[in-house]
């Protein structure tokens, strides 16, 4: 159901979450206002509003935090890709110390890597996948360079310095992918979803004196959630949604980095 929604855009999502919060609360408002009033609290209401007030805030206390966790994790993700573009490109400068023919053919080879990264491996992230072989181009200007040996003093010292930096870009690498998955598992969501079904539903069971004002409150009840829920969903899935992780720190790589 996420990731269903998660494919629309920016609009569409809020669109698809009001139609369907709403319709539930108003479904459910229909059944008890009109079906079954005798569940309905009236004499009781004056109790029921402060167990609804206790709700409220123990629902706004949980949603916050998890709602933080998810947007810190995304802001790891994003700041993660950066570097990782980063060390890329100091990896590609640092080739410069190498021979020029090993120069050439690793800079050839570094370059289509990241092209690999962009054009088939960032869509296999929205899905929890990588492509290996992407990887598999890594791995090898990585064995090329374990095994180059240095002439000179100044190729050794370079080649130290290729080594602990590609030994980082990997780190960043895994991170990126393990990364590429939902930031809240799915017990937890099933958990924040139900409950805030159960906030909602339970404001459709107080007898008002006017049902206009009651269907007013619960629409505008409904929306503040889905304000909630949409902040939620954008950043659940750091490839997914409207403000998706691009590969723009690659892309910028190759259009004006490495175009010189």
């Amino acid at each position: 159901m996420i990731k269903f929604l998660l494919q629309f855009s920016d609009i569409g999502l809020r669109i698809w979450l009001s139609t369907i919060v709403l319709s539930l609360c108003f479904l459910v408002y229909f059944v008890f206002q009109k079906i079954t009033p005798k569940y309905l609290f009236s004499e009781d209401s004056e109790y029921a509003g402060y167990i609804y007030n206790a709700m409220g805030v123990v629902f706004s206390l949980i949603f916050a935090f998890i709602t933080v966790l998810v947007w810190q994790n995304y802001n790891n993700v994003s700041d993660a890709t950066f570097k990782e573009a980063s060390k890329l490109n100091n990896i590609y400068r640092l080739l410069s110390a190498l021979p020029p023919e090993i120069d050439r053919a690793e800079k050839a080879a570094l370059i289509d890597y990241t092209q690999s990264v962009i054009t088939d491996e960032w869509p296999l992230l929205s899905k929890n996948q990588f492509s290996i072989p992407t990887y598999e181009k890594f791995l090898k200007i990585e064995n090329d360079i374990v095994r180059f040996q240095p002439k000179n003093a100044g190729q050794a010292n370079a080649h130290l310095v290729l080594l602990q930096t590609v030994t980082e870009y990997l780190e960043l690498r895994r991170s990126r992918i393990y990364s590429a998955r939902f930031a809240l598992d799915p017990p937890a969501g099933i958990g924040l979803i139900s409950s805030s079904l159960v906030f909602l539903l339970f404001s459709c069971l107080f007898k008002m004196n006017s049902g206009r004002t009651h269907l007013v409150l619960i629409g505008f009840l409904g929306l503040t959630i889905v304000g909630v829920l949409y902040f939620l969903l954008l950043y659940i899935h750091p490839f997914l949604g409207p403000i998706a992780i691009s590969p723009e720190p690659f892309e910028q790589l190759l259009k004006f980095t490495w175009n010189h």
